[in-house]
């Protein structure tokens, strides 16, 4: 791709590009790489590289110290233990200083390439704040697809999101957005979420996806599921109305069960109580308040972490910052 495909009407702007890492730093001497092709002809008037490590591993930390020490541009940003990755974006946002940010995975199967794409669309279109990647076709395992879609499918249903299905991690924001995400103060951070609730215009644009080329993604399932539970929680209250309306669907149940029984008892005939029905009664009445109660203590824990106000994270060092 050259400077004459990307068609910038202004090249007079600084990008920053925020990479999380977390023991997947052997991608990174690739993605600069690519980074300095595709991004460095443009002639931007600045561009920097901030790689959040998130706690990984003495290794991520060792490669990239190295690689900033050889690049000027590259910028490193150590946390003190892992906070998860949207923490680290969320680093990433606070310490970038370019009029446009970009986010996007080290493992580039969203790849470098795309990037001018986006950024060509959000120059060009004054009214748009943020501009998503749309993976055109996903090359992930099966399980890795569904799941993703399943639960974006989900949290559109229980937020009122309509966030599209194929969404990509790669997206490119402007300083407004930027400077808007920043003043966010709560502990509990889904990126997605955030951004939809800060309501600026939103595009999308189709993007290649490819396969990992090498290692295994640390974003495992039960990662997955944690962050699933952390965004229902963060931006639904679904849950304790489901919860709700089940114990009054139950309570209902109950009172009705009740008159038939007395009335039963008192105008058709004498029925001995049967162990086996009181017992699944219990037992069902028992598991039935012990997950509503369940729910409530997942958000009532929500709120102690709120309250306890401490900082959303600990960095331990900060490289080529004063570049």
């Amino acid at each position: 791709m050259n400077k004459s495909q990307i068609n910038l009407e202004v090249i007079n702007i600084s990008l920053s590009i925020i990479v999380p890492v977390y023991k997947d730093s052997y991608f990174a001497e690739k993605f600069i790489k690519n980074v300095v092709t595709f991004i460095g002809s443009i002639n931007l008037s600045y561009y920097e590289i901030i790689f959040v490590i998130d706690g990984g591993s003495l290794n991520d930390e060792l490669i990239l110290l190295k690689l900033a020490d050889k690049h000027s541009f590259v910028k490193v940003i150590i946390l003190s233990r892992n906070f998860g990755q949207h923490i680290a974006l969320s680093v990433g946002y606070k310490q970038s200083n370019g009029d446009y940010v970009c986010i996007i995975n080290i493992d580039q199967q969203e790849p470098v390439s795309e990037i001018p794409k986006l950024l060509n669309h959000i120059i060009n279109n004054k009214s748009i704040d943020i501009v998503y990647g749309l993976r055109d076709r996903r090359k992930d395992k099966f399980t890795i697809k569904i799941t993703s879609i399943f639960f974006y499918y989900l949290l559109n249903k229980l937020t009122g999101n309509d966030t599209p299905l194929n969404i990509a991690t790669l997206r490119i924001m402007s300083r407004r957005f930027i400077n808007s995400y920043n003043s966010f103060q709560e502990s509990s951070r889904y990126i997605p979420g955030l951004e939809n609730w800060l309501g600026f215009e939103k595009d999308y644009i189709q993007i290649d996806h490819q396969e990992r080329i090498e290692g295994k993604s640390s974003y495992n399932m039960k990662k997955r599921i944690s962050m699933a539970l952390e965004s229902i929680i963060s931006f639904s209250d679904v849950p304790l109305k489901g919860i709700t309306f089940a114990g009054f669907i139950v309570s209902t149940i109950g009172f009705f069960a009740l008159v038939f029984l007395i009335a039963i008892r008192l105008y058709f005939v004498d029925m001995q109580p049967g162990y086996t029905s009181t017992l699944a009664i219990i037992i069902f009445l028992g598991g039935l308040q012990m997950v509503m109660i369940g729910f409530a203590s997942i958000y009532i824990g929500r709120i102690l972490k709120e309250v306890q106000n401490r900082p959303l994270y600990v960095i331990k060092e900060k490289i080529n910052f004063d570049n």
